[in-house]
């Protein structure tokens, strides 16, 4: 690990909401870190399931956790929020409660950093209640360099990032107002302002698909076509009016209401007959 990075503190961000069995796995896999330069910033959305309690209890045995909370429920962005505008490490990365570190997370991201990067990323692990498991992103052995562009239409950045603290603050953290695609949202904002940025190729994170029926991820809050267009259309600066034109096509595709005029036009434009062909079949 670079020197630089050593002695450098690193805050992690939990939101959670009426979730305390699996905000206690979370937890346990941040102090289960390699790296031990860090704080724990709860950030409890009005729950009322013991949480608070808990972490109180927490707070006295760990000088490292934070509690902040809601009193009225505010959603998962604004109380990620909390977490960000609160948080006194020189880096920062966020964890869903929900979810789980492996152990060497956080001194692969130091060990990796370099300013030049607006933030650095790693592949995850999806893991499902029957024990099936597979990494997120096909296996790859070197890193792979982002510019923002390459996420206008594709989330390349994986649900959490690791970057300096003050960087997440300047863009405003996360959009209280956005549904679905809050992450790619932000990570694009975060992109645009401050450069390339990276993807490791290890997976770091666990993804818990241990939902009961009734309970679903915050990403899933929202219908996916319309999320993508409110993509585009809050953050009008990034997108040229071509890359505008071409995600309303993209979610005329999935509604299964492209024209055949637009199917051959960006066929031929992106050199790819997959929309012609997908016009064929709709």
């Amino acid at each position: 690990m670079a020197k630089l990075t050593e002695s450098r503190k690193v805050s992690v961000y939990i939101s959670t909401c009426n979730r305390l069995d699996k905000l206690k796995r979370a937890v346990e896999s941040v102090l289960r870190q390699d790296y031990a330069n860090i704080e724990v910033l709860i950030c409890d959305d009005a729950s009322s399931d013991g949480t608070q309690e808990y972490v109180k209890d927490l707070l006295l045995r760990d000088k490292r956790f934070v509690y902040l909370r809601n009193n009225v429920n505010k959603g998962a962005c604004a109380t990620r929020n909390l977490g960000i505008t609160s948080a006194t490490g020189y880096f920062i990365t966020g964890l869903d409660d929900d979810d789980e570190f492996k152990s060497n997370r956080l001194a692969y991201f130091l060990s990796n950093w370099e300013d030049k990067y607006s933030f650095i990323c790693a592949n995850f692990t999806n893991v499902h209640p029957n024990g099936h498991k597979k990494d997120h992103y096909k296996k790859c052995n070197t890193p792979l360099l982002f510019s923002y562009k390459k996420i206008l239409f594709e989330n390349e950045a994986s649900n959490q990032i690791f970057t300096i603290t003050k960087r997440l603050q300047k863009i405003g953290g996360f959009d209280p107002s956005v549904k679905r695609l809050q992450d790619w949202d932000t990570w694009l904002r975060l992109s645009y302002e401050f450069g390339d940025f990276l993807r490791l190729p290890i997976s770091t994170y666990i993804m818990n698909h241990d939902h009961a029926f009734n309970e679903i991820r915050v990403s899933q809050n929202a219908k996916i076509t319309e999320s993508l267009i409110g993509l585009v259309d809050r953050n009008r600066v990034i997108y040229s009016e071509k890359e505008r034109n071409y995600m309303i096509f993209l979610v005329s595709c999935m509604n299964k209401k492209a024209t055949l005029l637009d199917s051959l036009y960006w066929s031929l434009l992106k050199l790819n007959p997959k929309y012609l062909i997908k016009y064929m079949l709709q």
